[in-house]
């Protein structure tokens, strides 16, 4: 059973400088470990809290650091700084706005935030946290108990509020109840769920004084913040560029270290390069090719350092519609991708194929080792055999030398780009070439980022390279993601990144996902894991294609204090997605 775990600041020792009153200083941040994707320890934890010498903190500066978000390629901006929609822009999920615990891949450490500890109780049924003393929001009124209860119940009462915890509250998700008592709030579960920890944690907190009179959360734009994190204030806003400033009010005494975050429009991946080239950007989130060349020759003062620890590329297809709902056709489009090839064009070389499994390396532990227990192995290039299976399977080759549907008709399938995004955009024209060596007459059509996740969410696609895995820590979610079908939603019905955007399920998975959720025995876990695994060989969800690095790049002119290969504290880089570890980097982050 999980007993009492208490966090106090001395955790924080394993990264840098992440609360004013306590941890090295950047440069002494310890190697990075494995992250574990394990429940939350079972074991009682008690650490001393250091102390630090006021003269080793950095000096607060008036600088104001130029950013460049990663999945934010926009060249007009729209105001939305609304947490509960599905893009609103940076920092809103990453710099305004906290959760009460920060899981951080890189270290596999669990960082306490707005909260200071947690309980589980000895049924598993009841989970409580404990919040941080002394917080407020940017407006000076204090966070209490009451704001994490409303955050949690309006997603579970309002249908358009989106969250990491949305499922776990919602009408079929395993918490009946949040209460608060004194400085700490209870989550009731109508049933064992341990992966629950990961989503409540995630999830961001609002003011209740200020968001309970809102009366369409779907389309507030929250133009004025109110929040709890180190930079909320806009000072700034025009159509090409905006700046939030440092909250007055921040909990952590003397951070952050700099003015504030100013933001300039770009229009993808190439313009942000020539932004680092010409100093106009100092820290971004975008694949840059030929970095070397392009960039790093060209600036002294830039670095990058991309670790392979946050999700995964894949290549996904809408199993709702036919010929993507035949595993045989999925699993031919598998074989036809050279990834080596692939990966050149793309990364110049930087990351690996996947493999059968469907996971990436932060789920090494559960990983088959015998790959050939999986069945056929088709994540590897094999044209022959793909073009083998879909003869056989009854797709046969047409008048004009593409295959057609089983029924004779012609097919043509539609392949979605991402306007800006170079990397996936520099390989496409082999991707279309490959999977017409197998006879499928493609058609790419490139959108803008907003549009192809739109896409993507609701399920108005035929096929496309995706983000997989965003740090998802227990292999559970990344499972249930894949092919559970409690996060299938309706084609017109927004899921979000990594879940199911497939569409898929198999019932076969559910008492095994159901071993992950409810028992803690690593032994049992294990033999879950290798089930899952073989259900994920023969079904074929979705297509693993390669590890996708975090993309960060910053310039060193005027700042310092950056994570690297030296000093990997955290694996992150500013975006719109919910990456809560960029609160860490933002509060690390000083003037030289």
């Amino acid at each position: 059973m999980f007993k009492k775990v208490q966090f106090v600041f001395g955790i924080l020792l394993v990264l840098s400088m992440l609360l004013t009153a306590c941890g090295p200083t950047a440069t002494e941040a310890p190697a990075a470990e494995e992250p574990t994707a394990e429940a939350p320890a079972a074991e009682e934890t008690a650490v001393e809290e250091p102390t630090q010498e006021a003269a080793t903190m950095p000096e607060v500066s008036d600088l104001v650091l130029l950013v460049t978000p990663g999945g934010q390629s926009l060249t007009t901006f729209t105001k939305n700084f609304n947490p509960f929609t599905g893009s609103p822009l940076f920092p809103t999920l990453s710099g305004m706005y906290e959760p009460m615990m920060i899981y951080n891949k890189i270290t596999g450490e669990i960082v306490p935030w707005l909260a200071t500890g947690y309980e589980w109780s000895e049924d598993n049924l009841n989970l409580t946290f404990t919040l941080r003393d002394g917080v407020s929001w940017s407006d000076g009124e204090p966070l209490t108990t009451d704001d994490v209860v409303f955050t949690f119940n309006t997603l579970k009462n309002v249908a358009e509020a989106s969250g990491p915890a949305k499922a776990i509250v919602g009408e079929n998700g395993y918490i009946s109840e949040v209460t608060a008592d004194g400085n700490t709030v209870s989550f009731t579960f109508n049933q064992v769920f341990i992966p629950a920890f990961y989503d409540i944690i995630l999830q961001v907190i609002v003011p209740a004084h200020i968001w309970s009179g809102v009366e369409d959360i779907a389309t507030f734009t929250n133009d004025t913040p109110v929040a709890t994190g180190p930079f909320t204030e806009v000072v700034d806003f025009k159509d090409q560029v905006y700046e939030v400033d440092r909250n007055p009010n921040y909990w952590q005494e003397g951070k952050p270290y700099f003015k504030g975050l100013r933001m300039p429009a770009f229009s993808g991946n190439d313009a942000a390069a020539n932004m680092f080239v010409n100093g106009d950007t100092e820290i971004g989130g975008q694949f840059i090719a030929n970095r070397e060349d392009t960039v790093l020759s060209k600036n002294e003062n830039v670095n990058c350092w991309w670790p392979t620890v946050t999700f995964q590329v894949l290549f996904i297809t809408n199993t709702t519609k036919a010929p993507f709902d035949d595993p045989i056709m999925r699993k031919s489009i598998g074989m036809a991708f050279d990834r080596v090839k692939l990966i050149d064009i793309a990364l110049q070389g930087g990351s690996v194929p996947t493999d059968l499994t469907g996971m990436n390396d932060a789920y090494a532990k559960y990983k088959v080792t015998d790959l050939s227990i999986l069945g056929d192995n088709w994540v590897t290039y094999d044209p022959d055999t793909a073009n083998q299976w879909l003869d056989e399977a009854g797709y046969a080759i047409g008048t004009d030398g593409y295959r057609t549907n089983k029924d004779g008709s012609p097919m043509e399938l539609e392949m979605i780009e991402v306007n800006g995004f170079t990397d996936w955009l520099a390989v496409a024209p082999l991707m279309k070439q490959e999977l017409e060596a197998i006879g499928l007459n493609v058609v790419m059509n490139t959108y803008d980022a907003a549009v192809a996740f739109d896409k993507w969410f609701k399920g108005d696609f035929d096929m496309s390279l995706s983000f997989g895995n965003l740090g998802t820590p227990t292999l559970y979610a990344w499972m249930s993601n894949a092919m559970s079908e409690s996060t299938v939603k309706p084609v017109g019905e927004a899921t979000t990144f990594g879940v199911n955007p497939w569409r898929f399920s198999d019932p076969a998975a559910e008492p095994w996902l159901e071993v992950l959720a409810t028992n803690p025995d690593e032994e049992a876990q294990l033999e879950a894991a290798v089930e899952l695994q073989k259900l994920f060989a023969q079904d074929a969800p979705f297509i693993p294609m390669w590890s996708q690095p975090t993309f960060l790049c910053y310039s060193t002119a005027r700042f310092t204090g950056f994570p690297s290969a030296d000093n990997p504290y955290v694996a992150t880089s500013p975006g719109v997605s919910n990456q809560p570890e960029t609160l860490i980097l933002l509060t690390t982050i000083h003037a030289k």
